[in-house]
């Protein structure tokens, strides 16, 4: 399940087919499988999703989700469920990382639903595992050390908005959305 610049079918195939430097995403060396998503649809993500950090490359701060669950108050983010390979999750992971696929560890069987495990040292370092979709394993990616909160640039906000509008949603749909994002509690 993807939150974040992932939201938007072309920053997600980036990791799939590969992405050229110039591209708004920087290089991405692409997955051993470079085949498209089976599937994808929007779901809420039951973690907070939260932006910190500095991009250079996107302006601004960028989405993290930590493991730890949202509190009645707080706003569900929306994500993509992606269905996609264990080797593209491998690949994506890396990629995510700037580190070579071998270096991931991926678990013979995903956690428990709320459980999580680390599959390598980064970054983005967590697979957390979620409830299962259509009968699907899910997960998304986690950080066990998000980084000091840090408002997205307008770059980041409009790839977001696109993946969004991608999934059907309306503008005013976006704008509430992106908003909740901005004050939701860090």
């Amino acid at each position: 399940m993807a939150y974040g610049s992932n939201l938007c079918a072309e920053r997600m195939l980036a990791y799939l087919r590969g992405a050229d430097q110039d591209a708004l995403w920087g290089f991405h060396r692409g997955a051993a499988d470079p085949a498209p998503p089976s599937a994808d649809q929007m779901v809420t993500v039951p973690h907070p999703v939260r932006f910190g950090g500095h991009s250079q490359r996107w302006g601004g701060g960028v989405a993290w989700c930590p493991h730890q669950s949202l509190e009645p108050q707080e706003f569900a983010p929306l994500g993509r469920a992606w269905r996609i390979t264990r080797g593209q999750l491998a690949d994506v992971v890396a990629q995510e990382n700037q580190q070579e696929t071998n270096m991931v560890h991926l678990p013979d069987t995903f956690p428990s639903v709320g459980q999580a495990v680390t599959t390598l040292e980064g970054w983005i370092d967590l697979l957390i595992s979620l409830e299962d979709l259509d009968g699907v394993p899910a997960v998304t990616l986690g950080s066990t050390n998000p980084p000091d909160p840090g408002s997205p640039g307008p770059t980041y906000r409009a790839v977001l908005a696109t993946g969004m509008s991608e999934m059907g949603c309306t503008p005013a749909e976006i704008n509430q959305h992106l908003n909740a994002l901005d004050r939701t509690p860090r």
